[in-house]
């Protein structure tokens, strides 16, 4: 609450404060609704508070930009998702050049037998990486 307070604020470095707590509060409430629907027995409830808030905050994130002339992310804010997301999917390919062919190996000799579960996950990491790349393809031709 502090940094509200220092005299010099501009307009769009308070713009984007406000903007971070405004969705990191719904997202929070969502996530303790959800939490709070499973501890509680009401595991509907908390999945609607949850869902709810998962789409308003997600809409906001998304509208915001381009409904506001003010900036709500710099190049930092660019430089660090970009890093964040290039760390994510290199972990994920690497677990899954190293585990995946092995599952597969195992599995055609008979030696484990994977769960549903586990063909699910590869089927999710795998369509991940194909939406990466069609998204990619997308933003190099614009």
């Amino acid at each position: 609450m502090l940094d509200t307070l220092t005299p010099g604020t501009d307009e769009s470095g308070q713009a984007r404060r406000v903007y971070y707590r405004v969705v990191y509060a719904i997202f929070a409430i969502a996530i303790v609704g959800l939490l709070a629907g499973m501890v509680t027995g009401r595991e509907l409830l908390g999945t609607i508070i949850y869902c709810g808030g998962a789409w308003i905050g997600s809409g906001i994130t998304f509208l915001a930009p381009k409904l506001t002339d003010v900036p709500l992310q710099d190049e930092r804010d660019t430089e660090l998702y970009n890093r964040a997301s290039g760390l994510t999917l290199g972990v994920l390919f690497v677990l899954g050049l190293s585990v995946i062919p092995a599952i597969y190996v195992l599995e055609a000799a008979g030696r484990i037998d994977p769960p549903p579960e586990v063909t699910g996950a590869i089927l999710l990491a795998s369509g991940l990486f194909l939406l990466w790349g069609v998204a990619y393809g997308i933003v190099k031709r614009r």
